[in-house]
C-alpha cells in the first residue's frame, strides 16, 4: 500500500501552487477564484509551507502588525509532505495532525510533484479496514491484560463461521482495566456469535445492533436471559 500506487488516481490536477515570492494579493485572488481554502508554498521547487485563504484575508484586512507583500512575509505553517514510497498508513498518521486538508507529494529529490487531499487517504484507509457501513459489523471485547492471545480469540470467531478482516486493540490506561479488542467482523449470524463468545467467557462491551427489523428486542432479552443463567 505505497503512496505511489495512489498518486495518479488521487492527484488534484490544476491545484494552485505558489512560490514564497508570490504576492499576497495574487494568492488570495487565485484561491478565491478556484474555491480553495489552502495551497502549498514552494521554495526552490520544494514544498515548505501552507498558505490558507483565512490567513491571506487577515493580512489584506490589516489584521497583522505590518502589511505583508509577499507570501514569505507571512507566518505560514509547515505543510504535510510525503514521498512516493511511503506507506499509506504512515503518511496519514503523520499528516492527520498537520494543518490544512492537503498533502504535498514530492519526488525522490524532494521536489514538488502533486497535491492530494487527506480525505482521499482517509477513504482509502476506510476501505482497507472494511469500515464502510454494511460491509462488516463491529464487535468489541474486554479481555484480561495478560493471559489472552488474540490468536485464541480469532479461533473462536472461525469456529462460529465468522471472519475478521480487520481488528485493533487498546492497552489498559488504568490499573486493573482489561485490554479492549475491537473487531470488524463478517458473519451471517451476529446473535449466535455474541452468544457463544459470552459462553466462552469473553466480555462483550459493544456490538453493532443485531440485524432484522422487529427482532432486536427479542434477541436482547434472550441474551439477557443467557447472561442470567451463566451467573
Amino acid at each position: 500500500m505505497l503512496l505511489n500506487e495512489y498518486i495518479e488516481r488521487f492527484s488534484l490536477h490544476g491545484y494552485p501552487v505558489f512560490s514564497e515570492t508570490d504576492q499576497v494579493e495574487t494568492a488570495q485572488h487565485v484561491l478565491t477564484v478556484q474555491g480553495r481554502n489552502c495551497a502549498p508554498v514552494l521554495r526552490e521547487g520544494k514544498p515548505v509551507s501552507l498558505v490558507t485563504l483565512s490567513l491571506l484575508l487577515a493580512a489584506r484586512e490589516g489584521g497583522m502588525p505590518a502589511m505583508p507583500a509577499a507570501l514569505s512575509d507571512l507566518p505560514l505553517p509547515r505543510i504535510a509532505v510525503a514521498g512516493p514510497h511511503e506507506h499509506l498508513l504512515d503518511v496519514f498518521s503523520r499528516a492527520s495532525s498537520a494543518p490544512g486538508d492537503i498533502i504535498a507529494i514530492v519526488d525522490e529529490g524532494g521536489l514538488f510533484s502533486a497535491v492530494i487531499e487527506k480525505c482521499r487517504l482517509a477513504k482509502e484507509i476506510s476501505t482497507l479496514f472494511h469500515l464502510a457501513a454494511g460491509e462488516c459489523v463491529t464487535l468489541e471485547l474486554e479481555v484480561p491484560p495478560s493471559g489472552v492471545r488474540i490468536s485464541e480469540v480469532l479461533s473462536v470467531f472461525e469456529k462460529n463461521d465468522a471472519s475478521v478482516p480487520a481488528y485493533g486493540f487498546r492497552t489498559p490506561s488504568v490499573e486493573g482495566e482489561g485490554v479492549i479488542l475491537c473487531f470488524r467482523v463478517q458473519t451471517a449470524d451476529l446473535f449466535r456469535l455474541v452468544t457463544n463468545l459470552e459462553k466462552y467467557g469473553y466480555r462483550v462491551r459493544y456490538t453493532t445492533p443485531f440485524p432484522g427489523s422487529g427482532e432486536d428486542e427479542l434477541r436482547e432479552k434472550a441474551l439477557e436471559f443467557i447472561r442470567y443463567l451463566d451467573m
